[in-house]
């Protein structure tokens, strides 16, 4: 199993309980929800997340060696099966080694090749057992590429449903002093480069909501040394809890990515931002099909919640926005999404699915 950061690692960990039993040995790259649900994991992800065009450049030789050490790995585990989760940059050069080796090759969210990078379709037909795509309207993408697509739901319902709490308050789930102001969350994102972008904007945000209590939600794994300015600022930096936090706040600023999808899945009010270097920005400009990047927005097919992008992501717009956000429009709209991705069976399912094949 292969998870290159912390959405797959806590998907990967979910599909390992289903996996785990006495005749089954797990082995792979991620973190500590794969580790805890029995795999033998032998690099953490935190080694392996690059993103953006420039990042990537200048990473190079690191993510080339990867590669060859994570082939090396699976040539001496001679696994029946490889079980891939998102990272598709990374992944899907496994894939196309494995399916050369004769190995059943299985893909749990299907890279984004509606936004961009089409010709993948045709990898993921030619090296794939079968990929489980997330979003609904994939399934058909990839089914009339010839991909082996088998649409389940998303697993990030099973990963809230996993770790929900009905009895929880927002003051004893989080153990925050100073409770009585409603709380604002601020989500900069879970890789390095997104953390050294967003951290400081986000502060910058903070302090203009002196009637509301910020906090910052690390990213699982990270160091605390990376929001040692928050801190110095008198910002909360939470850990381990960021459904938690979202759960109890009445705003929240959402750096894009799947933690945008779950803060609309748990209700919470909120604005998407994003902002990487201009040469990554750039290119992506030039190769994205997509007029948006928030998948709420993507899936309703409408801008429920405004994202703020590049030159447009600053404190004092996102302060603007955050300020005149239509809070019941917003959660109106959150209702919708449940309904369109599914059951919290999706993880069980595709646990049944890989079984049967391999």
């Amino acid at each position: 199993m292969v998870a290159g950061e912390a959405s797959g690692d806590i998907y990967g960990g979910l599909l390992a309980r289903e996996f785990s039993d006495q005749t089954t040995s797990l082995r792979g790259w991620g973190g500590e929800n794969m580790s805890d649900s029995g795999v033998h994991i032998t690099k953490h992800y935190r080694e392996l997340a690059y993103m953006g065009l420039w990042e990537v450049l200048v990473n190079l030789r690191t993510i080339l060696r990867n590669l060859d050490l994570c082939w090396s790995e699976i040539e001496e585990f001679k696994p029946d099966a490889i079980v891939l989760i998102d990272f598709p940059g990374f992944n899907m050069r496994i894939a196309r080694k494995a399916k050369n080796a004769g190995i059943k090759v299985y893909q749990v969210v299907a890279p984004q090749v509606w936004a961009w990078k089409k010709g993948r379709i045709k990898d993921l037909a030619r090296d794939y057992t079968a990929v489980f795509p997330v979003l609904p309207f994939e399934h058909d993408i990839l089914k009339s590429g010839g991909v082996n697509s088998i649409y389940c739901g998303h697993p990030l319902l099973d990963a809230i449903a996993a770790d929900k709490d009905p009895g929880e308050t927002p003051g004893e789930t989080l153990d925050l002093e100073n409770t009585s102001k409603p709380i604002l969350a601020l989500l900069p994102g879970s890789r390095s480069q997104e953390l050294k972008k967003m951290l400081p904007i986000l502060c910058e945000v903070a302090a203009k909501f002196p009637d509301m209590h910020p906090i910052i939600a690390g990213a699982p794994g990270a160091s605390k040394a990376l929001y040692l300015d928050a801190e110095k600022l008198g910002i909360s930096v939470i850990f381990g809890s960021t459904r938690n936090l979202l759960r109890s706040a009445s705003l929240a600023v959402v750096t894009s990515g799947t933690a945008t999808l779950e803060a609309a899945l748990l209700k919470t009010p909120h604005v998407i931002v994003y902002k990487t270097s201009w040469l990554t920005y750039l290119a992506a400009r030039t190769l994205l099909h997509i007029d948006q990047i928030g998948l709420p927005n993507i899936l309703l097919k409408r801008s429920a919640v405004p994202e703020l992008i590049q030159s447009s992501c600053t404190p004092e717009n996102i302060a603007s926005v955050l300020s005149e956000l239509d809070v019941p429009s917003q959660k109106s709209s959150f209702l919708e999404l449940s309904t369109l991705l599914g059951s919290t069976t999706t993880i069980k399912e595709i646990a049944s699915h890989i079984k049967v094949s391999t």
